[in-house]
């Protein structure tokens, strides 16, 4: 098994409440994340708030694949939200998001620690990375283009 962690940042022009109201609510992320087609939610086991089967549509080359993966919201608070998730063979993604007050609106935070196996790693943690730099702008531009139709 290989494990790396990286960190994005992006200020948002909104309460952290707005902020962490979207990202933790996981029936909203086909609008916000590039890779997710579906999200199911599913029977929920105790200690978790939420429990979901998503599907991401991938590409290696030409080739263009579905996988599921299984996802746990783990922890939401007035200032972030944990969630893990896990998809065969051997991969699990844990992520730590916060939001802060900053003027103007929130700083958005998010470190990401993968786990997989080592011929899979570099091409999982390359998507993570990139699908997550595009979900953050996505995010900021979802959630300040509400605020302009709402004023």
């Amino acid at each position: 098994m290989t494990e790396g962690r990286f960190e994005i940042d992006i200020h948002i022009d909104r309460e952290p409440k707005d902020v962490l109201a979207l990202i933790s609510n996981y029936n909203l992320h086909t609008a916000i994340h590039p890779l997710i087609l579906s999200v199911e939610q599913i029977d929920t086991p105790p200690g978790a708030i939420g429990r979901y089967l998503i599907t991401d549509q991938l590409q290696l080359g030409p080739l263009r694949f579905k996988i599921v993966y299984r996802a746990d919201i783990l922890r939401v608070t007035s200032r972030e939200v944990y969630t893990e998730a896990y998809q065969s063979p051997g991969t699990h993604i844990s992520n730590l998001t916060q939001v802060n007050p900053e003027p103007g609106g929130s700083r958005l935070k998010e470190t990401i620690t993968l786990r997989a196996p080592g011929l899979l790693f570099g091409y999982a943690f390359s998507q993570a990375q990139n699908a997550h730099k595009e979900m953050l702008e996505r995010i900021k531009r979802y959630l300040e283009k509400q605020a302009l139709t709402q004023a």
